[in-house]
């Protein structure tokens, strides 16, 4: 049940990363978007706020319809950037909907956790508390405080080990009969 647990707060971990690094993306094309928006609302605010010339001169009308006709291609480039833009709104707010349900899928999961967490807790209660518990998570020492005892050395055996001075006697002897014995076949 321990190992379940684990596991599932490691994967609750993981999930909320992923969703905080996904929000983080969301949040910044939200606001290009809305910087593109703007920035389009306040080209065509000041297009129409503009004064026109009231009579053109006669030589320059094949100019002036030539820059119409450029006026309105930039237009209709303008209203599909808007279109585009006002469709990748609607995919991240629709992605941030997702989020938040998966946002709140995790709190469920967190919460059925706690709920299994304490179950074990009372579970090793009524077991009488042999089973161990969670680890304390590990505090920094207060500068306070008195340093920790040192660790003991561990104590030399008391009774010597013959055992390793012996097997490498024999070593020793087996590589002398194998250096006499490449001798004599020499």
């Amino acid at each position: 049940m321990r190992s379940r647990y684990e596991q599932a707060l490691a994967e609750v971990e993981e999930m909320k990363r992923t969703l905080r690094e996904h929000a983080r993306h969301v949040a910044a094309r939200e606001k290009e978007l809305e910087d593109q928006r703007l920035e389009l609302a306040g080209r065509q605010s000041r297009r129409r706020a503009s004064p026109s010339p009231s009579a053109p001169p006669s030589s320059s009308i094949v100019d002036e319809a030539e820059k119409r006709t450029e006026l309105d291609r930039l237009l209709a480039e303008a209203k599909k950037r808007e279109q585009h833009a006002t469709q990748e709104l609607a995919l991240a707010k629709a992605e941030r909907e997702r989020l938040d349900e998966r946002e709140e899928t995790i709190r469920k999961v967190e919460r059925e956790l706690a709920g299994l967490r304490d179950q074990l807790q009372q579970e090793r209660e009524r077991l009488g508390g042999s089973a161990p518990t969670e680890p304390e998570p590990v505090r920094e020492p207060k500068p306070d405080s008195d340093p920790p005892p040192p660790t003991p050395l561990p104590q030399p055996p008391t009774d010597p080990d013959l055992e390793p001075a012996a097997s490498a006697k024999r070593r020793r002897r087996s590589s002398m009969l194998a250096d006499s014995q490449l001798k004599r076949q020499s």
